[in-house]
């Protein structure tokens, strides 16, 4: 986690410097292709689970599952 956030730190630095030092064009699609990089980097890290947490998320969902339909049939609405 703390390599991470020094590579955060550091990219928005060196953006950072670009703007001030060259053109701010430059420095405004590097912050885009930082940001997209960091959307995909993202949406990779929440992809990847253990099948350990697979397991735990199916039976929790299936738990929930089990709950609506009781509270439906105890209300009458089902």
């Amino acid at each position: 986690m703390a390599g991470r956030l020094m590579f955060i730190l550091v990219a928005v630095a060196v953006i950072f410097g670009l703007s001030v030092w060259v053109d701010n064009r430059i420095a405004a699609g590097a912050g885009a292709l930082l940001l997209l990089g960091a959307l995909i980097y993202g949406y990779v890290q929440t992809k990847r689970t253990t099948p350990a947490q697979d397991v735990r998320s199916e039976r929790g969902a299936r738990k929930l599952r089990e709950e609506i339909v009781e509270d439906e049939e105890r209300r009458g609405t089902r």
